[in-house]
């Protein structure tokens, strides 16, 4: 038996193994990107063994595999996932997200005029062929439970390009690289080469239709239908590619709180779009505005952190992370929000009335906490205070856009220490509850 052989014979008793690690990781995509706001068709597959034995019949014509591992690591896409997004506009925000969630080991990008496809080197293309990003990722072993640490171990191949490239794509490989009756004749070749300036050509007026679709969003007058129009009117005003704004966020619960607090139309929300555009810190667009919004109406609180686990309970379905539930009885968690509103309904009023200096911008600096931790040192604050409102801006973090919710011997303790620093605030700067 060659090592073909013996690797196909491993291989077959793994399938499963590559199968459920493809399915992991384009749930996990599938989920990123409907979080963030962005239309695609997630699939993915593990090779089938039939497949593979002609694949490793003639690259063994160049490699001469010695052994079953030399095959493993030259075959990186036993597991795949194909991410079909329906505007080629949103490609290089899902490469972001991608490469920002996974462990990526390469890149690839097509076409590559250095590489050319070896059944096209007689035939001169009009167009460029295909067109996509391929990443070699790996799942971090932060994100799997201690019974599925070993999907860390193996690669996943995602390949992401438009819905129509993908089609395109599907049909010239399986007549190129697996012609069942000889080579194709130059009249194939001219007709694969047409369809993908048809494809080029679709993309072009697909990237026009989101273009209109976004101008069409940003003057509507009435409510958002869904969280996708609410992210196409962000990415209208916003251009995503700056360095300092690299992703979206949680679209979907910015969406339900927006609902909630009756400022769900383009007009109510524009203005804290600009201003997040503007922010040049390495937070999401989504946590931005929910700040801004919330450094303007503190009472606003408990209607995100309902907002928030709602969205929670309805896609629980694709939570890859741990997420905790809340109840409405939860005392702790509203009696924590409700003090830290306070706190910063407090803070907002004396840092205008002292006219303390603005802290200055950059990807480092968090203003808010900075803003509070000058008003407290304005104030003459010792450094324990400062150091237990560092604290609890950290906890309030966590409680707003962490996934799971702190225990409630934490969020009672951080009680405490709200109504602590608000009464040494109101004591410091003389003024009456």
């Amino acid at each position: 038996m060659d090592v073909i052989d013996l690797f196909l014979q491993q291989y077959t008793k793994e399938y499963d193994y590559f199968y459920e690690l493809a399915k992991r990781v384009a749930h996990i995509c599938e989920t990123l990107l409907q979080r963030n706001g962005i239309h695609a068709v997630v699939t993915y597959r593990a090779k089938r063994p039939d497949s593979l034995r002609e694949k490793l019949i003639k690259r063994n014509e160049i490699k001469n595999y010695q052994s079953i591992e030399q095959i493993y690591q030259d075959i990186a896409d036993l597991a795949g996932v194909r991410i079909a997004n329906y505007f080629p506009g949103d490609r290089c925000e899902i490469a972001r997200l991608i490469q920002a969630e996974f462990v990526t080991e390469r890149t690839k990008y097509f076409p590559n005029p250095e590489n050319p496809s070896s059944y096209m080197l007689n035939y001169k293309r009009r167009f460029a062929g295909y067109d996509a990003i391929h990443f070699r990722v790996r799942i971090k072993d932060v994100r799997l439970e201690d019974s599925k640490k070993r999907f860390a171990q193996s690669l996943v191949e995602i390949q992401i390009a438009s819905a129509l490239m993908h089609a395109w794509a599907e049909v010239e490989h399986d007549l190129a690289y697996k012609p069942k009756i000889g080579s194709l004749s130059e009249e194939e070749h001219r007709i694969l080469d047409e369809l993908n300036g048809m494809a080029l050509s679709g993309e072009i007026a697909l990237e026009r239709l989101q273009k209109a679709f976004n101008q069409r969003i940003s003057k509507i007058q009435h409510s958002f239908n869904n969280h996708y129009e609410l992210a196409a009117l962000i990415r209208e005003k916003i251009k995503m590619d700056l360095p300092y704004n690299t992703y979206m966020g949680r679209a979907d619960i910015l969406y339900r709180f927006l609902q909630k607090i009756k400022m769900d139309r383009p007009k109510d929300i524009c203005k804290y779009i600009v201003v997040a555009g503007n922010i040049k810190q390495t937070r999401t667009i989504v946590r931005k505005m929910v700040d801004l919004i919330l450094e303007d109406h503190p009472e606003y609180y408990n209607s995100y952190i309902e907002a928030k686990y709602e969205v929670y309970g309805i896609t629980s379905h694709l939570a890859e992370e741990s997420v905790s539930f809340i109840q409405r009885d939860n005392s702790a968690l509203y009696e924590f929000v409700e003090l830290w509103g306070e706190l910063q309904g407090t803070a907002k009023k004396l840092f205008e009335a002292m006219q303390i200096n603005e802290c200055e911008q950059s990807e480092k600096v968090d203003i808010y906490e900075c803003r509070l931790v000058n008003m407290l040192q304005a104030l003459s604050a010792n450094e324990e205070q400062v150091e237990e409102l560092r604290y609890l801006y950290n906890l309030r973090n966590n409680v707003l856009f962490a996934a799971e919710l702190p225990e409630e011997e934490i969020l009672r303790n951080g009680c405490r220490y709200l109504r602590k620093l608000i009464n040494a605030l109101y004591e410091k700067a003389a003024v009456d509850k």
